[in-house]
C-alpha cells in the first residue's frame, strides 16, 4: 500500500451500528472499586479531571484534580501511581497549571510530580528504571528526562513539525523515543545517545497532523490523525487504518490493551472505542458524557 491512504478497512452500516450500541452502558456494570486495577480505563479531560472507567468502558468515578489546567497525557509507573500531565492554566503568563500531577493508586491526588518544565507538559511515558520522560508541546518543546523521585535529570532538544515534543513512547530497547509534532511524521529521538533520528513513517500523513502513538509488539506504530487512525509496520509503511462512519475528523488519544485490541478517543464527540487491531472492528465503546471537544486523552493500566 503506498502513502497514507483512507478507508482499508471501510466500515458498513452493521458496524456503525453496532458502535452506536456499544455506547449504551452496561447494566451490569461491575460494582465500584477502590483501587486502579488491570485493565481500567482513564480518559483525561479538557477541564483537567480525569475519568477512572472499568474495563467495559463504564464509569467508576471521577479523579478530582487538584492543579488547574488542561489534563493531556497519562502513564503508571511500576507501583501503579497515575501520572498526568497538566497544560498552562493560564495560558498567557503560565504561572499555574503547567506540571504533571500524581495519583495514588485510590485515585487521590499527591500533588506536583517533577520541575523545571517550559510550558504545556502533554505526554509522559516511563522506562524500565523507573526514569520519567515528559514530552512539552510548546517553549522549548524539548523531552525532559527525570529520576522516580521526579529529580530533573536531562533535557533533550528534539526536532520539531509544527508543535514540541507533543505525543511520546519509548521503545522496547529503552533509547528510541517516538514522538508526533503535531505535525506529518512519526519522529524519533535516541535518548540514550543524545541524538536525532530519522523519521519513521515512510510517507506523510496527507492531513498534515499526527498525534498519539503506540509502539506495539512487532516494532509497529499505531498513531492517531485527525481523519483515522493508521498501523505502521515495522519499516514504517502503512498497513492499515482504522475509523467510525460518522465520528469528527479529530482523533486524538489512544492505548494498547494487550489483547489485540487498542482504545482510542475522539476529541470532536467526546467518545471512546475499543478497536480490534487485526481486524479493524470496533467491539465496544463510551461517551465521555462530558461536551464535545472534551475528552483528550486515554489510558489503560497495566
Amino acid at each position: 500500500m503506498n502513502g497514507w491512504t483512507r478507508g482499508t478497512y471501510a466500515m458498513g452500516i452493521t458496524i456503525l451500528l453496532n458502535s452506536l450500541c456499544a455506547l449504551v452502558p452496561a447494566q451490569n456494570a461491575e460494582a465500584t472499586h477502590a483501587m486502579f486495577a488491570p485493565g481500567d480505563v482513564f480518559v483525561s479531560l479538557r477541564t483537567g479531571a480525569v475519568e477512572w472507567r472499568h474495563p467495559d468502558g463504564t464509569l467508576n468515578r471521577v479523579l478530582v484534580n487538584a492543579i488547574p489546567g488542561k489534563a493531556e497525557g497519562m502513564a503508571f509507573d511500576a507501583a501503579g501511581d497515575l501520572y498526568v500531565t497538566h497544560y498552562c492554566a493560564d495560558l498567557s503568563v503560565c504561572r499555574t497549571g503547567n506540571t504533571v500531577e500524581k495519583f495514588d493508586p485510590t485515585g487521590l491526588s499527591a500533588g506536583a510530580f517533577g520541575g523545571g518544565y517550559n510550558c504545556n507538559p502533554e505526554a509522559i511515558v516511563f522506562d524500565g528504571a523507573g526514569r520519567a520522560y515528559v514530552g512539552q508541546a510548546d517553549c522549548t518543546g524539548d523531552i525532559l528526562e527525570f529520576d522516580g523521585s521526579g529529580v530533573l535529570l536531562r533535557a533533550f532538544a528534539v526536532a520539531p513539525d509544527n508543535r514540541g515534543s507533543t505525543r511520546i513512547d519509548l521503545a522496547a530497547d529503552g533509547c528510541t523515543m517516538f514522538y508526533t509534532s503535531q505535525g506529518p511524521n512519526v519522529k524519533r529521538f535516541d535518548v540514550c545517545a543524545g541524538h536525532q533520528l530519522s523519521n519513521f513513517n515512510t510517507a506523510p500523513s496527507p492531513s498534515g497532523v499526527t498525534y498519539g502513538l503506540r509502539i506495539l509488539p512487532d516494532g509497529g506504530v499505531l498513531v492517531a490523525m485527525s481523519a483515522l487512525i493508521a498501523r505502521l509496520d515495522p519499516s514504517g509503511n502503512l498497513v492499515q487504518t482504522y475509523s467510525v462512519p460518522g465520528e469528527p475528523a479529530l482523533w486524538l488519544g489512544l492505548d494498547l490493551v494487550g489483547d489485540g485490541t487498542f482504545w482510542a478517543s475522539n476529541y470532536g464527540s467526546s467518545n471512546v472505542y475499543l478497536f480490534d487491531i487485526t481486524t479493524g472492528a470496533v467491539l465496544g465503546g463510551f461517551n465521555a458524557e462530558t461536551p464535545t471537544t472534551t475528552v483528550k486523552d486515554v489510558r489503560v493500566r497495566p
